[in-house]
């Protein structure tokens, strides 16, 4: 591992959106000193990258992500949720180890690009090797667990047994956890409510809770699967049944909540769980919007995420968070909701805590080094260094990330990938897309 000595960085500052002007030595993966002006004499050792006034933040944390979905973008455009759903897991059927190994290392390339550094995934069983091997090699910090169900929801679901999610889910716990130095953690990613029986989610949330793990599931994504949850439970909603099953607590992470009541979300806010807020699928796929001013408000620390490339289209987090933060301002009609440095924070330190970390999404002392630096002078419509950080997320996207650092390692130097060749990662991808499309039928050779 290599040490870096980071001079000249204007270090953001979410509360005032202000920036100050500081050197970052960063060593064996970690911030070792953050000061006005570091010496290199003192830390000879250390790689000098002069930052030239750039915007440091930290790297940013997608809370709820599919990484294979990279692959399979154009074909599910414009869909109904039903038919979204069967052509989905159609595409799933014909993929391949390949095709898994590198839509996940396309997905995780991409989403580096644009300055995040730690991924959230709710994954695939059949080709988790391959999964777990695209992530090793990307060399992003990632949280993974697999989709599991036990309920049919339409023709092509695929579903198991409870034993079984249990047995696949110790499987995902060796061979993932603590991986890559540890970068990796494992996790539960049940796919929620209703195609997950109550018995299975207790399950999975008990085996979870023994080994310290967080439980990541979709909630109140669908208007009329959430209106099902409520006449089979008895109850307002999905939200009331989580916490009626015992499943809602500081370490669940609840994707998209969108159709919840406001005693649901009083309910989220005492129990600690984490909705994570994916405003471009919620749009493309019209699942709805949700209250995420009212969340806020209730002291709720709202993560983002990206999700699937399916259905939002990117993995460009500072897009997400333009989005969520406008669908915000619009719905409430009240412009200061869901403000720069809110949304940022969302992107940052709540997603980083959502997942069980202490000492990430800071650029602070002893913290991790997953760092970004962001380069404003290249871009007409960026233009304005006194206002950088507002600027850079309503006026402009992840394309502005120059420099790239998960645990201390240089991932993107001048807007380029280190160590991988784009033109020729960019070629096989596009050569196994058409393959895919081509079997699958949707594409004539």
């Amino acid at each position: 591992m290599s040490d870096f000595l980071i001079r000249n960085a204007d270090v953001a500052d979410f509360d005032d959106l202000s920036t100050v002007r500081k050197d970052i030595y960063i060593k064996d993966g970690r911030f070792e000193k953050i000061a006005d002006a570091i010496d290199p004499a003192s830390c000879p050792a250390a790689t000098v990258i002069d930052a030239g006034g750039k915007l440091a933040m930290p790297g940013f944390t997608d809370c709820h992500s599919h990484v294979y979905q990279t692959f399979i973008k154009g074909p599910l455009d414009d869909l109904v949720i039903t038919e979204w759903l069967v052509r989905l897991f159609t595409f799933e059927e014909y993929m391949t180890d390949e095709d898994y190994y590198y839509a996940t290392l396309l997905s995780c390339l991409s989403a580096m690009r644009f300055g995040t550094t730690t991924i959230n995934e709710m994954g695939g069983y059949e080709h988790m090797d391959a999964t777990l091997k695209a992530f090793e090699d990307a060399g992003i910090r990632v949280t993974f667990g697999i989709s599991t169900t036990d309920i049919p929801e339409n023709e092509v679901t695929p579903i198991i047994s409870v034993e079984e999610a249990i047995a696949r889910s110790e499987e995902v716990y060796r061979k993932c956890h603590g991986r890559n130095h540890g970068l990796m953690k494992a996790s539960v990613a049940p796919a929620g409510l209703p195609a997950v029986s109550g018995e299975m989610a207790k399950a999975l949330k008990a085996w979870a809770n023994e080994r310290g793990l967080i439980y990541h599931t979709h909630l109140g994504e669908g208007k009329m699967e959430t209106e099902r949850v409520a006449r089979e439970y008895g109850l307002g909603g999905e939200a009331e049944a989580l916490e009626q099953l015992g499943i809602l607590d500081d370490k669940t992470l609840l994707a998209h909540s969108i159709w919840l009541s406001d005693k649901e979300i009083d309910i989220i806010a005492k129990s600690g769980a984490i909705p994570v807020h994916c405003p471009n699928t919620n749009m493309k796929i019209s699942d709805g919007i949700p209250k995420i001013a009212q969340m806020l408000k209730k002291g709720i620390p709202v993560a983002m995420g990206c999700d699937g490339e399916a259905s939002s289209g990117t993995k460009d987090m500072v897009r997400e968070g333009k989005a969520g933060s406008y669908l915000q301002k619009a719905i409430t009609l009240d412009p200061t909701v869901m403000d720069a440095g809110t949304t940022f924070k969302m992107m940052t330190i709540n997603g980083a805590k959502a997942l069980g970390y202490d000492d990430l999404g800071m650029i602070k002392e002893g913290c991790q080094a997953d760092l970004i630096l962001v380069n404003m002078e290249d871009d007409l419509s960026l233009t304005d260094r006194d206002h950088r950080i507002g600027n850079l997320l309503y006026a402009g996207t992840g394309h502005a990330v120059d420099t790239v650092f998960v645990a201390g390692d240089l991932k993107l130097k001048d807007k380029k990938l280190v160590g991988f060749d784009e033109d020729l990662i960019i070629r096989k991808c596009n050569d196994l897309i058409h393959d895919l499309n081509v079997r699958t039928g949707y594409v004539k050779e």
